[in-house]
């Protein structure tokens, strides 16, 4: 499967424009991503209270496209979709839909990515994630999805859209926040904030935020057990268009223990500081 599928990334930056970038990802990446998606929207899985099973489908001269289920996570919403094409379109993995997310009538979206996965000659399944700056607390949640960007290089006329409600309640009640409120100083000079670890059965995200523009994001952290189990986060995205807001997410973790340390490292492996401790103290 791996030579059907492809990897992709948009980052909404300035003024909304849209910028996009390919990404070549190592075969290790792109197929711990299938395993994550495949994991959250298996029937058999533990994560049917967090769906919304949509099941309708949308047709215009590129093809038929439905929208199967989304899920609600913490400032994330994941879509799997399926693609049909029509007769004479030239369609293949190597092509992505970036689809448009309002939010209650207001679009949040900082990052927007997923895969294409040929399972046959007609058939593709087009799962996207889409992260949020925030989302709205209300318990259901009014969704205007639109699928009107073509591989990032062209708007789609006539855009496949889908109105959904969708419930987030289970997920509030299941989600953990660690206060942190601690402040780490960057190898370049810079400090920042580190103010909490939010964690989900979908995903655990760390938030941090610096008073002035982030120049330099690369920094990584990591979170550690009690046992001395650790996962390692390091792909940080910002949050609003001044670079002052950031959060860093791993998927597929949620934070079940009472205690952990969290670990500011620098890019070339140094940690920046002590551990600091979360949770119960």
């Amino acid at each position: 499967m791996m030579s059907d599928m492809l990897l992709v990334e948009n980052q909404q930056k300035g003024n909304r424009g849209r910028k996009i970038w390919f990404v070549v990802v190592l075969l290790l990446l792109v197929a711990t991503c299938v395993i994550v998606y495949y994991f959250l929207f298996n029937k058999d899985s533990n994560f049917e209270t967090y769906k919304t099973v949509v099941g309708k489908t949308t047709e215009n001269s590129l093809g038929r496209l439905t929208l199967n289920e989304i899920i609600i996570d913490d400032n994330q919403i994941l879509l799997n979709a399926t693609f049909k094409p029509g007769k004479d379109i030239n369609f293949d993995h190597q092509i992505f839909f970036f689809p448009q997310v309002f939010v209650n009538g207001n679009e949040f979206t900082v990052r927007n990515g997923g895969q294409t996965i040929k399972q046959s000659d007609k058939t593709y399944t087009i799962y996207s994630s889409v992260k949020l700056s925030e989302l709205p607390a209300d318990k259901t949640l009014n969704l205007d999805i639109r699928y009107n960007d073509w591989n990032g290089e062209k708007k789609i006329d006539e855009p496949w859209e889908f109105q959904v409600e969708a419930s987030q309640k289970q997920l509030q009640d299941d989600r953990k926040v660690f206060p942190v409120e601690k402040k780490v100083q960057l190898l370049d000079g810079q400090e920042i904030t580190i103010e909490k670890v939010v964690s989900t059965p979908i995903s655990t995200t760390i938030y941090f935020y610096s008073e002035k523009s982030l120049l330099n994001e690369a920094i990584h952290f990591k979170i550690q057990s009690a046992t001395g189990e650790s996962w390692l986060f390091n792909v940080a995205y910002p949050l609003n268009e001044e670079y002052t807001k950031w959060g860093v997410r791993l998927d597929a973790l949620y934070l079940t223990g009472k205690s952990y340390e969290l670990i500011p490292i620098a890019a070339n492996g140094s940690e920046l500081g002590s551990a600091i401790k979360i949770g119960d103290k």
